[in-house]
């Protein structure tokens, strides 16, 4: 009897209990940044992803690393697989084929000029490969979501993390100048709202710049952004068997991918009931701000500085390139 109290505490209780401390300082990082957010308006991840920093001392503790790096891992991919609750596909049934060509052609284009600049400025091939479908997804949700399918190891916490912070500073910025740039070039509201859709990285703030336009402008931006978000499943679904099928050593099951694309396909098809889908949005949002804070905690902000100028060109370069390419493709499928 008491040999097998001792092989369930050893199996089950003992990890939970080592992973105590340090998840539950995620978490309550987490709760402080959701406070913050709600009071003051700004971004919530950004808020985490700071307090984050705050206690990256410590994370040094080897009482905490346990839970921090359960949350930076295991919690990340929960939260990816409950994001398939968020998107889907219904939207493509409700808009012209002009924006889903927009968005078709801007998206290799986007990753590939990544691959080949982030080579032209010596950076990681995995930290480029993350930056380019950052900046032609849906931002901090698609690069959490790519590194998730990246095999251990192979991507740094601070790389992502530069990729984080130069990807939502850059979607503000272009909130607050490319309404008033289009604008200045003389295009229509749909015009202006399909090219922020298409442009902008986060879902928020593509609605949030397409309303500053006009009530149209702001529903056909939202609408062409998500079907950029759309894109998420299959892609971090290719990207997954590709680069565990040629990592070395054991590849990791993608369970969470599976789970992302049946969560993906249900919602398109009308199976989740909404307050269910509710229910999984809701949690996948507090995974990513728990998994915001654990990798604020293993990464130092000297470190993260330390990787210079050269990640943020490149998520500029991308970024202007990404305008550049819808502009550019507006205009020949129109003609």
């Amino acid at each position: 009897m008491n040999q097998t109290l001792r092989t369930l505490d050893t199996h089950w209780w003992a990890p939970a209990r080592l992973r105590y401390p340090g998840a539950a300082l995620c978490g309550v990082l987490a709760l402080a940044g959701s406070f913050l957010a709600n009071h003051y308006g700004a971004p919530a991840l950004v808020l985490v992803l700071l307090l984050g920093f705050g206690f990256a001392s410590q994370a040094a503790d080897t009482r905490l690393q346990p839970g921090v790096e359960f949350c930076s891992r295991q919690v990340l991919r929960v939260g990816i697989a409950l994001l398939g609750a968020r998107i889907g596909v219904e939207q493509l049934m409700t808009v012209g084929s002009l924006p889903l060509l927009v968005v078709l052609t801007c998206t290799p284009i986007i990753i590939g000029s990544a691959l080949l600049l982030g080579q032209w400025f010596g950076l990681p091939r995995m930290q480029s490969l993350v930056a380019g479908v950052a900046v032609a997804i849906c931002g901090v949700s698609a690069a959490v979501a790519v590194a998730a399918a990246i095999p251990q190891g192979k991507l740094e916490d601070r790389r992502l993390l530069g990729v984080v912070v130069g990807v939502t500073a850059l979607g503000t910025l272009s909130m607050l100048v490319l309404p008033p740039l289009f604008a200045m070039l003389g295009y229509s509201e749909p015009q202006s709202g399909l090219l922020l859709g298409a442009s902008i990285h986060d879902v928020a703030q593509a609605a949030g710049a397409g309303y500053l336009v006009s009530d149209t402008a702001g529903d056909i931006a939202t609408l062409t952004k998500l079907l950029r978000v759309a894109l998420l499943a299959p892609l971090v679904l290719l990207l997954g068997a590709l680069l565990n099928r040629n990592s070395a050593g054991k590849a990791e099951h993608p369970w969470f991918l599976l789970g992302f694309v049946t969560l993906f396909g249900m919602n398109s098809l009308g199976w989740l009931p909404e307050n269910l889908r509710q229910a999984l949005a809701t949690t996948s949002q507090a995974c990513l701000l728990v998994v915001m804070a654990a990798l604020g905690m293993r990464t130092s902000l000297s470190s993260l500085i330390a990787q210079g100028w050269r990640p943020f060109a490149l998520l500029a370069l991308l970024s202007a390139l990404l305008v550049i390419t819808a502009m550019g493709s507006m205009a020949v499928y129109s003609l």
